[in-house]
């Protein structure tokens, strides 16, 4: 049974996914038994079977449609109310408010439309004294912003009966993001960089992280979020090449596609979640769960990797991913360090693909021990080469299957590996611009030298047609012929003498 507020949306229901993930469900099952829990907005009923044993927890949701569907999974322990968040009238009820699907999706047009800070306000209005609050803010100008073929500030949903776009009253920082909530009245106790979008996200850094922690390791990972993510989407740009460059260039938490704060209303408590410096969900594999793993820092400056569920720490290697140092050296042209890393990469790991290997001067190392196996992973890279734009030194070679030979023999293997599948790729406006570019680059390049030639042939000819008609000039007069006679006169006399000459003693 679902309670009505006031301002509930009766025939719409969301057409975007709920916030959800395994890495939400981890954080939200760390909230302590017994709490009483407000979700305000869409999210995921995993999420929400993950949070409710043992705890009571209230459904905030403007769609009568998604309240009913809610209500009809008869949730042992879960509350559902429908409305629109300003008619949510509770005061200082629940331990922990989370509202990790943002602020977009509580309000609704059948009530007052709250900007961002009110809505915070009333978020806190329901938090007891020392409640926790977990809230999710898109960052407009993330990286899922920059590669996105659409206008941010065009509608494309139902929903959007009021686009804002990059106008959006929210915070455009980290920084100025905790500092917000920390006015209201709610310190922020932990603060993290989502990736690869904000309400589903599979890695969760914290801004100190991003600027003191192991850069080349947190871009292999940024960019390994946004590949699973970006799988055949269309899009601008690779988000993969812009992913790493931001991390690596210290621009992680200020392009990251959104940030989760945990916050706590004053007077704060020990708080009830902590987010460690690095969280990370890890592909799942075939009828498994996600692999949760934390990455910290040890007193001696370096950092281990622990997995949920399994004892003991790994230390993480060090290093810069495999990939890029393979494309710099593509498209460089330098051959040499390619041989190298080819053949270091095909002796040490030949089996994992290069986005998931570190190279630290001859070691290599994997990032994610996890990880499936690849075992194209020669081909996978070569694909990259062909589909990417990049100019390497194999530009005449179109074709799949030779240029994997080509990167086999330099990496000193006898035969280049068989495809094992295909490998899904964001499909990039830029790199097939890239790729148009360079046809046309080759296409004017085979005219000139066609042009070239045909000139050459022209001129050949010419040559040729005055030698002939030289030839004949000559072939039609008299001296010609006397001169003929007499060249074979002397060839005869020529042959008499030297028969003589042999038949002498």
């Amino acid at each position: 049974m679902i309670q009505l507020i006031g301002g509930e949306m009766p025939e719409y229901a969301e057409q975007l996914p709920p916030a959800g993930g395994p890495l939400l469900r981890h954080l939200a099952g760390r909230l302590p038994t017994g709490a009483r829990v407000l979700l305000a907005g869409p999210h995921d009923p995993d999420l929400i079977a993950e949070l409710a044993p043992g705890r009571a927890v209230t459904c905030l949701l403007r769609s009568r449609p998604d309240a009913l569907a809610q209500d009809r999974r008869g949730v042992p322990g879960v509350r559902v109310l429908c409305g629109t968040l300003p008619k949510l009238t509770e005061i200082d009820r629940y331990d922990a408010v989370l509202a990790l699907d943002g602020a977009d999706r509580l309000c609704s047009p059948e009530g007052s439309q709250l900007d961002w800070l009110d809505t915070v306000r009333v978020l806190k209005r329901v938090l007891r004294p020392g409640g926790t609050l977990l809230l999710t803010v898109a960052n407009e100008l993330g990286v899922h912003r920059l590669v996105d073929p659409g206008s941010p500030t065009a509608p494309r949903t139902g929903d959007a009966w009021r686009p804002l776009g990059e106008f959006g009253a929210a915070p455009g920082r980290a920084d100025r993001l905790a500092a917000a909530l920390g006015a209201e009245g709610l310190p922020v106790t932990g603060l993290a960089a989502a990736w690869p979008l904000p309400q589903h996200p599979t890695l969760l850094v914290t801004p100190e992280t991003l600027r003191y922690g192991p850069i080349d390791a947190l871009g292999a990972l940024a960019t390994a979020a946004v590949a699973a993510a970006y799988r055949n989407r269309p899009v601008l740009s690779d988000p993969r090449r812009l992913a790493g460059a931001a991390v690596r260039r210290g621009l992680g938490a200020e392009l990251a596609p959104g940030w989760l704060a945990v916050a706590h209303r004053a007077p704060a408590a020990t708080p009830a979640v902590t987010l460690p410096p690095v969280l990370r969900a890890g592909p799942a594999a075939p009828s498994a769960q996600h692999v949760i793993t934390e990455l910290t820092s040890t007193p001696d400056g370096g950092w281990t990797r622990r997995t949920a569920g399994r004892s003991g720490d790994l230390p993480l290697p060090a290093g810069r991913l495999l990939e890029e140092l393979l494309l710099t050296a593509a498209v460089r042209h330098e051959l040499p360090v390619l041989r190298r890393l080819l053949t270091g990469w095909m002796v040490a790991l030949p089996t994992a693909s290069a986005d998931n290997v570190l190279v630290d001067g001859g070691r290599f190392a994997l990032l994610d021990p996890d990880a499936p196996e690849c075992p194209d992973a020669l081909i996978r890279f070569a694909r990259t080469l062909t589909t990417g734009g990049y100019s390497h030194p194999w530009q005449a070679i179109t074709e799949l299957s030779r240029l994997t030979a080509i990167l086999a023999g330099a990496a000193g293997l006898d035969e280049a590996p068989e495809p094992a599948g295909d490998q899904p790729l964001p499909d990039g406006r830029r790199e097939h611009a890239e790729q148009l570019a360079a046809l046309r680059r080759q296409l004017t390049d085979a005219e000139a030298r066609a042009g070239f030639f045909e000139h050459e042939l022209a001129k050949r000819e010419a040559e040729l047609g005055r030698a002939r008609t030289q030839i004949a000039a000559f072939s039609g007069s008299l001296g010609y012929r006397a001169a003929k006679a007499a060249l074979a006169l002397a060839r005869r006399t020529r042959h008499r003498l030297t028969d003589r000459t042999e038949e002498s003693p």
